[in-house]
């Protein structure tokens, strides 16, 4: 067990305060182990730190003291060392190494977190860990279901209305590099250990992920053993390794970093932030260091996660945490691919980190990936993708989309499954918890599709009120052109106008849909689309419409516009060009789009 946790009245000030000093109590303690603050040190005191090389159990370098950065950032010194290690004067700044506890003549004094790109020395700036402190002792908003011990998954892992893209710059500005004349100094990357990746799904996830610093490693030992190692940790220790689960299963992806202290409030680590989301939630686990490799501009370590344990917790600017008894929700995903002979591994089974904006990303880079590994050859194809996204307390919300190209499945978009994962868990209405998700994919080496070749009208003048047929003519592949016959029916609101008719494939046309106003209004805008194996046709009507209310009102007089739009309110309804639809099935999926015009007779009284 570990020592009760002892902080002292000086302790207890910076943790209110956020950097008061700890001058007046030189020995203060927190866990058992002696801390010191930023304006104890001075230059070429000596010390050392603790991380892992290699293997699970930490190892101890030489440090020396540069000086004090004061004022670094907001509230908050930068300490810089100088590491002496033979692995460390060879790899400079390491990269997964973030978090590693620096001990000065005894004393701990902050998190190994950032470091010079291209630097020749591996010099490194300290996060103090009097500033970490004072995170941890922030007071937590998180509801009851991630108290410590309760076993109960948080749902609510993310601030409500957060977007990828505000995050992205959000982050961006954090870690903004700080320019100097030896070049930036920057935090610590996170290497993100990746197995059963596909290259193209990689390439996309750390294109997502670059504004973070968190840089995805293929081959790097993600996966982890079906058993953890006799000899692995049940504990987070000072300068262990330590993984952020994103995916695990066939496909595997966890951030590295390193843990600074433990103590029974929190587990302290990496120094700087890995979203910087704040209260989170992640899976996390105990990991194994392969290697270090070196490079020129940023060394990383090559590690794998081999004991789940706990959750992070927390994401703030000084680092992160971990709570070792904590449940963190996740999302268990399944991809199955038919329809390609001899294919070595047709079905994947991963289980996602369910924390929102991530949740979607990562289940389309399953996706990418298992279609990139199981049916990666150019060539025509067609496919049928079902998905099912269920919902807690609710019945499955599923879709059927369909697709062909010339280039194999590298055509196929996002199942629409995912969207609606991305759209709910991130919605303005109220909490909805995905509990799994199914992606099926059937496809046929074949240019099993039809395309708009030309419309045409049985006569240049319809009758208000009547019918008229169109004459479709679609073209495959290997065959000769095949002429369907459409019979549209003309609206008597277009006498004496003319009848613009667009014939499209489903797939091509957007529905029209009202501002969702409710959950259940989302889901339902999600899950409407016209099916991609039948002709659409479009007839734009000669009115407005409005949305209002969740609803669609098309076509109204210019006086009920009014009505809707008033002057002095916000609550009126949106205009939108009125269309008057029409489905006619094909049986294959349609492509391309043509248009038709005629005239509508005048009215006879």
């Amino acid at each position: 067990m570990r020592p009760a946790l002892a902080l002292t009245a000086a302790v207890a000030s910076v943790t209110a305060a956020g950097g008061a000093l700890l001058a007046q109590v030189p020995r203060a303690t927190v866990a058992g182990v002696e801390i010191a603050s930023p304006d104890e040190l001075r230059p070429g005191m000596r010390g050392y730190g603790l991380t892992v090389f290699r293997g699970m159990r930490p190892e101890r370098f030489d440090v020396e003291v540069i000086d004090v950065v004061h004022r670094f950032r907001p509230n908050q010194d930068l300490i810089l060392v100088r590491p002496n290690h033979p692995t460390l004067d060879h790899a400079g700044t390491v990269g997964g190494m973030s978090g590693s506890p620096i001990f000065i003549e005894g004393r701990l004094v902050g998190a190994y977190a950032l470091g010079w790109e291209y630097g020749r020395d591996p010099i490194a700036g300290v996060t103090p860990i009097t500033s970490m402190l004072a995170d941890l002792r922030r007071v937590r908003r998180t509801p009851p279901g991630l108290l410590p011990g309760s076993g109960i998954p948080l749902e609510i892992a993310a601030p409500r209305h957060a977007r990828w893209e505000s995050l992205s710059r959000g982050a961006e500005a954090l870690r903004g590099p700080v320019a100097t004349a030896y070049g930036s100094l920057v935090p610590a990357l996170a290497p993100m250990a990746v197995s059963g990746l596909g290259g193209r799904a990689l390439e996309h996830l750390a294109s997502s992920l670059a504004p973070f610093g968190i840089v995805p490693l293929q081959g790097a030992g993600g996966g982890g053993a079906a058993q953890p190692p006799s000899d692995a940790p049940t504990r987070f220790e000072n300068g262990g390794s330590v993984s952020v689960q994103m995916i695990r299963g066939d496909v595997s992806a966890a951030v590295t970093g390193t843990v600074t202290l433990a103590t029974p409030e929190g587990i302290l680590a990496f120094g700087h932030p890995m979203l910087g989301l704040g209260e989170t939630a992640f899976p996390a686990a105990v990991s194994r260091v392969l290697w270090i490799l070196a490079s020129e501009r940023r060394s990383f370590k090559i590690a794998e996660p081999v004991r789940p344990l706990g959750a992070l917790v927390g994401d703030r600017p000084t680092g992160v945490v971990f709570d070792e008894r904590a449940v963190a929700p996740s999302v268990p995903m399944r991809v199955r691919v038919t329809g390609v002979e001899g294919a070595p591994h047709p079905e994947w089974n991963v289980t996602l980190a369910g924390q929102r904006p991530m949740t979607a990303r990562l289940a389309a880079s399953v996706v990418e990936s298992a279609l990139e590994e199981t049916a990666g050859d150019s060539g025509d194809a067609a496919w049928t993708v079902h998905s099912r996204v269920f919902l807690r307390g609710r019945a499955p919300v599923e879709f059927e989309e369909h697709g062909a190209g010339s280039e194999g499945l590298r055509g196929v978009a996002a199942p629409s499954g995912v969207d609606l994962m991305s759209r709910v868990v991130d919605n303005a209405f109220g909490l909805a918890v995905v509990e799994r998700v199914e992606v099926d994919v059937a496809m046929r080496w074949q240019r099993d599709f039809s395309y708009v070749r030309a419309v045409s009208a049985a006569a240049a003048e319809a009758e208000p009120g009547g019918t008229v047929d169109l004459r479709v003519s679609l073209s495959r592949y290997g065959a000769a052109p095949e002429l369907r016959t459409v019979t549209l029916a003309v609206p008597r609101e277009l006498a004496g106008r003319d009848l613009d008719v667009e014939v499209a494939g489903g797939s091509e046309v957007v529905p029209d849909l009202p501002e969702p106003e409710t959950l259940d209004d989302l889901i339902r805008n999600v899950a409407t689309r016209y099916p991609d194996d039948a002709l659409v046709l479009s007839v734009r009507m000669p009115g407005q419409g409005v949305t209002l209310r969740g609803r669609v009102l098309p076509n109204l007089p210019g006086s009920a516009l009014e009505a809707l739009r008033p002057g002095s309110s916000s609550d009126g309804g949106d205009p939108m060009q009125s269309f008057r639809r029409t489905v006619a099935p094909v049986g294959r999926v349609v492509l391309g789009r043509d248009r038709v015009r005629l005239r509508v007779r005048e009215v006879r009284w």
